[in-house]
């Protein structure tokens, strides 16, 4: 064993007098306990509010959605379905229709976005599941006019689940309306809600769900689409896939994933995640500094043992060694154990649910989620801090205090 690694493990080990070094060095171990733990749990946590809320746009988002780079609208033919089917990963997809709309229930309206779909889109969605109030009727032989809204949506109508089967009327803008003949530019329709939806409170505040056919028919755009969604047999493949549905249709449609359909959210949620991480690890950086202190505190403790090192041929490189390695040790302690305390409460937490999120949520408890990068992160950062502060109090190391020594 290297001698330097040698004496700095027992430096460490031996604890054996109650002194002021022993004192400040536990205070070192302890902060970095504390601040390890923390910051691992808080990662956690921030994972477990991103996948949370990533399940709830999964149920409504598709795999991959095609739209125009510029424009629109699209005729169905300048697609070839058949084509996409065939590009391997690709296992369904449906074709729909988005457009703005007023809708009125007695004495309320609110603006929606209508959204026409086809009889396969409850196999690129998890619609089904979502249906909160009354059931998903569209293309079950009900009538054309059915309309599913988002619970948002029926909150803002006053239309609750009490209220299915009443009609509510619709104004969406015509496809020819022009700003001189604006009292007549809307088409009016009259629809029946036979379910209501909850996935996510910005989508059930903006969603309402019609049939293809229908919707085209009310806006006047037959056989026109806003865009096509694509389910894929594996999500992990979706990049190969992406592309090959891109290099299929060319330049002319833009093919976004998941993450690019809500680009917005993520982006936010990822610079929450680095806002924490950055605060907790200043945390951290000022408990390593206390490592400072003890090193010091210790060179004074063992300086007489240092100048016999010294005079026995040990040369000054390897006795600063030793407290570069002893602060590494104390950095590596503080992390080991603050990383267990941390995994320990996180699988706590997921298993038993030690905190919960109180009555009126969707989950009942908390969400975290452990993921190993975030240990990789988490060890890091305490040992890279704890490297700089030990290699900063070891060049404090020098023959003039040897020679102090009486």
């Amino acid at each position: 064993m290297n001698v330097s690694t040698y004496i700095a493990k027992r430096y460490f080990f031996s604890r054996q007098n109650k002194n002021a070094v022993n004192i400040i060095t536990g205070i070192s171990l302890l902060g970095l306990l504390v601040g390890t733990a923390a910051l691992i749990i808080v990662l956690s946590a921030m994972n477990g509010l991103e996948g949370l809320v990533r399940s709830f746009y999964n149920n409504f988002d598709p795999d991959l959605k095609i739209s125009l780079v510029e424009g629109k609208y699209f005729q169905e033919d300048e697609v070839n379905p058949e084509g996409l089917l065939r590009i391997e990963g690709v296992v369904a997809m449906s074709s729909v229709l988005e457009e703005r709309a007023i809708l009125n229930f007695r004495d309320k309206e609110h603006i929606v976005s209508f959204k026409g779909v086809d009889e396969q889109f409850t196999r690129v969605s998890n619609i089904r599941s979502a249906i909160v109030h009354g059931t998903y009727g569209l293309f079950a032989g009900e009538a054309e006019n059915e309309i599913i809204l988002g619970t948002g949506v029926g909150y803002y109508l006053g239309y609750s689940r009490i209220d299915l089967g009443e009609p509510i009327s619709a104004f969406v803008l015509q496809a020819n309306a022009t700003a001189s003949n604006f009292s007549n530019a809307f088409n009016t329709a009259t629809l029946v809600p036979g379910g209501i939806f909850s996935v996510q409170s910005e989508f059930d505040a903006k969603y309402a769900l019609l049939s293809l056919p229908y919707l085209q028919s009310v806006l006047q755009r037959p056989g026109m689409l806003t865009g096509i969604e694509l389910k894929v047999s594996d999500y992990e493949q979706i990049e190969k896939v992406k592309e090959q549905v891109k290099a299929f249709l060319g330049n002319g449609f833009a093919v976004k994933d998941r993450d690019e359909q809500q680009e917005v959210f993520y982006k936010v949620m990822r610079s929450e995640g680095l806002f924490a991480y950055l605060v907790f690890a200043l945390i951290l950086g000022i408990a390593t500094f206390t490592i400072m202190g003890s090193l010091a505190m210790l060179m004074l403790d063992k300086k007489r043992d240092l100048r016999t090192l010294w005079a026995l041929g040990l040369s000054m490189s390897k006795l600063r060694q030793v407290f570069f390695r002893l602060g590494l040790l104390i950095g590596g302690g503080g992390a080991l154990l603050g990383l267990l305390l941390g995994v320990g409460i996180i699988l706590l937490q997921q298993h038993f649910g030690l905190i919960s999120v109180g009555d009126g949520y969707l989950i009942e408890y908390y969400p975290v989620a452990l993921k190993a990068w975030d240990i990789c992160l988490v060890s890091i950062t305490v040992m890279g801090l704890s490297a700089l502060t030990s290699y900063l109090s070891a060049k404090r190391l020098g023959i003039s205090l040897l020679k102090q020594v009486a």
